[in-house]
Formats: C-alpha cells, sequence, structure tokens
C-alpha cells in the first residue's frame, strides 16, 4: 500500500489487533510483518483524518493510539514471539541487536541483575527526573553508544557490563531518546565537576548525589531537539551564562519579541547577538541580505550608513596613516601639515555628539586638502593630470569597443552618423596635437 489511506488500513488493523492480543497470537505477528514490509508506520491517516509522519519504527510504537500503537518495545517484542525472521526485521527497524529483543521476552528478569532492576526502576517512573535517574543511565549505560552493535557491551567493573542505550531503554520499557536526555544531562554536570565521569561509574555503584535543585541546571525536559540543546549547551558555558534560563528564553520565542520590541537595551543584546551569529551562519546573512533588499526604507538606510562608514574610512586614513587617495585614483603621503589638518577634522568628525553631516564636511575638508597637496606639488600635478587623461580615455575606447559593428548598421541615423564624425575628428585634432608636440620636443634634443 502505498497511499496515506491505504498504509491507514493496515495500521489500524495492527493497532486493532495488538489492543485484543497482548500475548502476539494470531494476526498480529502477521500484521507486524506488513507493516515492516510495505513501510505503512511511516505515514498514514487517522480515524479522525489526521496526517501522521514517524522518522522511526520506535515513535511508531510508542505513540499514543492513534498515532501509533501506544505499546513498548517490549510488549511488541513478546508478541513476535519466536519467530525469529520476524524479531530480526523488528531488530533491523529499531536498530538494536536481536538478542536485545530476546531478552525482552523472558518475564522476570532475576533481580540480582543491576542493569536490569535499575532499568526497570527507570521505566517505572516515565515522568520522574533527578539525579538518582541521572545515576541509574550513567552508571549503566556506555558513555557514545546510542546503537545495538557489541560494542555497547563489555564496558564496566564488575561482573555487570554497561549496555547500550537502546538496550536499557527497550529494559525500562521506554524510548533512546529519553535515556539519552539523562546521559548528556550528567555528561553537562560532570563537566562542570558537579558528579563523577562515566568511566568512574559501573551498574550498581553508589555515590553521594548533589542538591536537587541542581539538577534543572542540567535537565530540561520540554527541550526535544538534541542538536539545538547542544548548541545552547556551549553557548551558555563559552558565555557563563546558565544553561536552564537560555533553554526558557529559546522557548518562548513570542516573549522574547515582546522584550526586544518594548526595551531598547534587550534590542541592543539581541541585534549583537545577530551580528556574531551572521559571521560564521551564511543562511542567516542571506535571510537578512534578502530582507534588506525587499524593504526600500531599509536599502535607503544601509546605503547612507555605508557612504558614511566609507567617507570616515577615508579621513581616518589620512589623519592616521598620512595617506590619501586622489580625484584621479593616485595613493600620495600627506605633506606633514596637511595630515595635522585631517587629524583636526577626524577629532570633530568622531566626537560623540556629532551630528550626521559632521562626517560629510570632514570629508569634503580633506579632499579640499588633498588637491591643495597635489597643485603644491608639481610633480603630484603632473601625474595627477596624467591619471585623469589615462582614466577618460581608457574609459572612451572601452565604450567604442563595446558597440557592435551589426548593431550599428541596423540602428544608424542622420544623428549617430554626425555624432561618430565629431569624435572622429576629434580623436585626429588630438592625435595631431600629440604628434606635433613629439616632434617639437625632438627639434629642442
Amino acid at each position: 500500500m502505498s497511499t496515506s489511506d491505504g498504509n491507514a488500513v493496515l495500521v489500524n488493523a495492527l493497532s486493532s489487533s495488538v489492543r485484543s492480543t497482548l500475548n502476539g497470537m494470531e494476526t498480529a505477528p502477521a500484521l507486524i510483518r506488513r507493516v515492516l514490509e510495505e513501510g505503512s508506520w511511516r505515514s498514514f491517516t487517522t480515524p479522525r483524518g489526521e496526517q501522521v509522519e514517524h522518522a522511526s519504527f520506535e515513535s511508531f510504537i510508542t505513540s499514543p493510539p492513534t498515532q501509533g500503537l501506544g505499546k513498548t518495545i517490549t510488549e511488541i517484542a513478546r508478541i513476535v514471539g519466536d519467530d525469529d525472521a520476524l524479531l530480526g526485521e523488528l531488530a533491523r527497524a529499531l536498530n538494536v541487536a536481536v538478542d536485545d529483543l530476546r531478552s525482552a521476552n523472558v518475564p522476570g528478569i532475576e533481580s540480582s541483575d543491576p542493569v536490569a532492576r535499575d532499568a526497570a526502576q527507570f521505566g517505572a517512573h516515565t515522568r520522574a527526573g533527578g539525579w538518582v535517574f541521572g545515576l541509574m543511565v550513567a552508571r549503566n549505560v556506555k558513555p557514545g553508544s546510542t546503537g545495538s552493535s557489541s560494542d555497547g557491551e563489555g564496558t564496566g567493573k564488575g561482573a555487570f557490563p554497561k549496555v547500550t542505550a537502546a538496550k536499557f531503554a527497550m529494559m525500562a520499557g521506554t524510548g533512546v531518546p529519553r535515556v539519552m536526555r539523562f546521559h548528556k544531562a550528567w555528561e553537562r554536570a560532570a563537566a562542570a565537576g558537579v558528579v563523577p565521569e562515566f568511566d568512574e561509574l559501573a551498574p550498581g555503584v553508589a555515590v553521594e548525589l548533589p542538591e536537587p535543585d541542581l539538577w534543572a541546571k542540567f535537565f530540561i525536559t520540554y527541550e526535544k531537539n538534541s542538536d539545538r540543546r547542544e548548541s545552547i549547551a556551549r553557548q551558555a558555558e563559552l558565555a557563563g551564562t546558565s544553561y536552564a534560563e537560555a533553554l526558557k528564553v529559546a522557548e518562548r520565542p513570542s516573549a522574547l519579541r515582546t522584550a526586544i520590541l518594548g526595551d531598547a537595551k534587550t534590542a541592543e543584546t539581541a541585534q549583537a547577538a545577530l551580528v556574531a551569529r551572521l559571521q560564521e551562519d551564511p543562511s542567516l546573512q542571506s535571510s537578512f541580505a534578502k530582507t534588506f533588499a525587499e524593504r526600500p526604507e531599509l536599502k535607503k538606510v544601509i546605503a547612507a550608513e555605508s557612504r558614511k562608514t566609507e567617507r570616515m574610512d577615508f579621513v581616518r586614513q589620512a589623519a592616521e596613516e598620512g595617506k590619501a587617495r586622489t580625484p584621479a585614483g593616485q595613493v600620495i603621503e600627506l605633506p606633514g601639515p596637511a595630515q595635522e589638518k585631517a587629524s583636526q577634522y577626524l577629532a570633530v568628525a568622531t566626537n560623540p555628539e556629532a551630528a550626521p553631516e559632521d562626517v560629510e564636511d570632514a570629508y569634503e575638508a580633506v579632499q579640499e586638502i588633498i588637491v591643495k597637496a597635489v597643485g603644491a606639488d608639481p610633480v603630484l600635478r603632473t601625474r595627477e593630470q596624467r591619471s585623469k587623461v589615462r582614466k577618460t580615455l581608457i574609459a572612451t575606447v572601452k565604450g567604442i569597443e563595446s558597440i557592435d559593428p551589426d548593431d550599428l548598421i541596423t540602428v544608424v541615423d542622420d544623428e549617430l552618423r554626425e555624432s561618430i564624425v565629431a569624435a572622429q575628428q576629434r580623436i585626429n585634432e588630438l592625435a595631431e596635437l600629440v604628434d606635433r608636440t613629439k616632434a617639437s620636443r625632438l627639434r629642442a634634443i
């Protein structure tokens, strides 16, 4: 079945079957096999017409009806029973070991196993939290192991090795994400020196736990996106702020928006944070650029600020480095008195009480200083004139070369013809002038 409505028929049949036969008898195993083979669990509609999407088979099993089966992995494993082929399919879908599912079929796990004992207690308190439950995970789950491969076993001191997060979750009748939330909380607390590191713990080991009120600093139950949570945790550590408080702000965007709109200081803090993030976030850069491009009033402000910044940099370079760019594009060294005057204008422009017009006035004044400096030096004056003529000639030649002869023939009229002839005459006059000047210099030599 490939459609959501078609998938719903099979999913609803399976849901009804597991509710009526928890021991896995008759129809349920066959329906589980079909749901796995056809992928019906991924997308279907509920009897109420709601569209449901699942990213994992574990989510499909544990989600409450009618969005899922509302069962634990252990219950589904017991329904499958001794069907090794189906048990293998189920293990692959859940990313756990087949042996883990087989052990889930055996009721009454002996209480002498401290891992199983903690897992059972952990699962019995699905909504509880605190250091006790964090310790259960920390001493029984191998760090960095959420899958089902054998590398999740065999770690730990004593007769009982640590297990993978997947196996611990299955033994507890809960989900891997919940186990990992406790695991991550303990990891952060260990990094802060509040609790022992993972390698100091083993199944059955007891340690002195911190004050209960500290738990909320490291564990947030409502934060679902682990990547996002960890990113906020890293920033909180770098900034020396409270991780819990940062997450509370992240979970209340409407309140954050209200504070920014209503308080100038909050808006300034948000602006500084966004500017810092822009440096390493290309997608945010694109988003800001698009927003500014679509807002004419912002485009004008940006253009004005850009112009102001460029002119301030021009004045600052002349005043602090003694270098300036002339109108023709030369970079020259300013004489001492000229640089001193530029410094005076820079002081006025950078005064906190200065008006926006002061920057423009400083820029124009420094431009005038540069023009006078060039005019007072014969060598600089000659170079400036030569640069101006060269720039004009280059621009003219490029413009002429850009004209397509075929286009010209198509559109030429008397006005265009006269303009071209006049341009040719002017070029001839300049060429003759250059030739005469060259000949005159040769006779003088």
